[in-house]
């Protein structure tokens, strides 16, 4: 048996796993560009570059919310990629696709998080007569590039559904636990 080759094969792949262990990546796969973070549990996560985002977005299994982060598109300002990204998760609950095109958002600013870029977390709310969606954005800027990230809900005016009103954010964007568990994950 040939100890001295097991024992350098074992050091070799701690030092490499340690190593792996702490590369960033972003959306595009380049080191040390972008932020991580856990993924919740009970959410299925959807690779946004098949809609044309670069990031990722998380449904939850048990309610009508979800959390993404996204970086701009090359050339794509920040106040852009916010404005796409509500067109593209406003329309996933209302029923009528058209009037979710036309909607036109209250928006309030609310309280950033340690790390966030100043004075940039907003909450974009839509509304028809029967159901309201609630859009949390906030900015970042990890290792030089800048992102989103964020919490959305839909709710029934007339709901009395405990799922969705305990899945819908005060008026500061506080008080739903698996955004708050979730935002406190990203890390550079």
């Amino acid at each position: 048996m040939n100890t001295p080759r097991y024992i350098l094969l074992i050091i070799i792949f701690l030092v490499v796993f340690y190593i792996a262990g702490y590369t960033q990546t972003d959306s595009q796969g380049t080191k040390k560009e972008g932020v991580v973070f856990k993924i919740p549990d009970d959410v299925f996560p959807i690779d946004l570059q098949k809609s044309g985002f670069k990031g990722i977005l998380m449904l939850r299994k048990d309610a009508p919310s979800g959390s993404f982060v996204a970086y701009p598109n090359d050339s794509e300002t920040i106040d852009a990629l916010r404005q796409r990204l509500a067109i593209y998760v406003v329309p996933m609950f209302m029923h009528d696709k058209e009037t979710a095109a036309k909607l036109t958002p209250q928006i309030s600013v609310v309280p950033t998080h340690p790390g966030d870029v100043e004075m940039s977390g907003s909450c974009y709310l839509y509304g028809t007569d029967k159901t309201q969606v609630q859009v949390l954005f906030y900015q970042r800027i990890a290792n030089g590039k800048p992102l989103l990230y964020g919490y959305f809900a839909n709710k029934n005016i007339d709901s009395k559904d405990d799922v969705a009103i305990k899945g819908w954010a005060d008026k500061n964007g506080q008080g739903v636990k698996i955004f708050e568990s979730f935002w406190k994950t990203i890390k550079e």
